[in-house]
């Protein structure tokens, strides 16, 4: 089973949290990391790295989604992969998609699961037309 990292500014990561188990209820290999003001970059990725040192899953596949692509959670996880190809980080994570990353982590291959992600979140997305 491919593990799931969410890290986003403020409290992103746990409302996210709350939300997803508001829907699914608990789920196995996901964790939630907030990245606050108080925190540097280093700590932020000392957290990634006691997560995966503490869950055991230095060895599997890890998806990082984070809330921007280009924010710090994003790039220090990105950092992160350069040196492991068993990691992949995607940034403007929202709920659909870490709905789907949930359904579908055990289906397939690390790639297949990125694509699938990347579509949930493209497809999923409501549009609205208003007329004044």
């Amino acid at each position: 089973m491919i593990s799931i990292i969410v890290s986003g500014h403020g409290e992103f990561a746990s409302a996210i949290e709350k939300t997803m188990e508001y829907i699914l209820g608990p789920q196995k290999k996901i964790h939630f990391i907030n990245f606050n003001d108080e925190m540097s970059n280093k700590e932020l990725e000392k957290k990634y790295f006691e997560i995966i040192k503490k869950e055991n899953i230095h060895q599997e596949e890890i998806v990082f989604l984070t809330d921007l692509a280009g924010g710090t959670p994003f790039s220090t996880a990105v950092q992160m992969s350069m040196s492991n190809p068993k990691i992949k980080v995607l940034g403007g994570c929202n709920l659909p998609m870490i709905i789907s990353t949930l359904e579908s982590r055990e289906d397939g291959s690390l790639e297949t699961l990125l694509d699938d992600i990347v579509n949930a979140g493209e497809k999923k997305a409501a549009k609205a037309n208003f007329e004044g």
